[in-house]
C-alpha cells in the first residue's frame, strides 16, 4: 500500500514538472502578450524597467522572446517604445550606430535613427539593452533620460 502512494506521488510530480516545462516551451515560442512582472520573472536575470517614460502609456505589456531576451512594450495610438533586454550580448546587429552616447556616469552606449524609429543601446550587469522608439514627440535626450531611469 505504501509503495503504491509512493507511485502515484512519483507520478504527480513528474506531470508536475512535465506541464511546467511544457508551458515554458511553449511560453517561449509563442510570444503572448503577458504583464511586464510576470514575463520579466521567467528570465534568468535582472530586467529593470524604466521608471521614466515622458509619453502617455495606454497600454503597456510584455513578450518574452525566449529564456535570454524580454521586450517590454508601453505604446499609445501614435507612438511605441519597446525596451529591448536580453543576456545574448551583441544581439543588436545595427549596420553603423550614429552617435557614442553617455547614458550616465560610468554607462556608455551607441545612438542612431533610420526609417522612422529612433534607438539607444547600451549594457549593464551583463545585460544588453536597446529602446527603440517610433513617433514624432520624444527626442534623443529624451530616450536617453528613459535609458538612465533604468537601473
Amino acid at each position: 500500500m505504501i509503495q503504491h502512494t509512493k507511485q502515484r506521488k512519483s507520478r504527480g510530480v513528474f506531470l508536475m514538472i512535465f506541464a511546467m516545462t511544457f508551458a515554458l516551451l511553449v511560453i517561449s515560442r509563442t510570444p503572448l502578450p503577458m504583464p511586464i512582472t510576470v514575463a520579466t520573472s521567467f528570465v534568468p536575470f535582472h530586467v529593470a524597467p524604466p521608471s521614466h517614460l515622458p509619453l502617455q502609456v495606454e497600454e503597456q505589456h510584455a513578450y518574452l522572446q525566449n529564456l535570454n531576451q524580454v521586450r517590454l512594450v508601453y505604446k499609445n495610438e501614435t507612438e511605441s517604445l519597446t525596451v529591448w533586454a536580453t543576456t545574448d550580448i551583441g544581439w543588436n546587429h545595427v549596420s553603423s550606430w550614429d552617435d557614442e552616447v553617455r547614458i550616465r556616469d560610468g554607462l556608455d552606449g551607441h545612438y542612431t535613427e533610420f526609417d522612422d524609429m529612433k534607438m539607444v543601446s547600451w549594457q549593464q550587469d551583463n545585460v544588453e539593452y536597446a529602446i527603440d522608439y517610433t513617433g514624432d514627440h520624444l527626442s534623443k535626450e529624451d530616450l536617453l533620460h528613459i535609458a538612465s531611469s533604468i537601473q
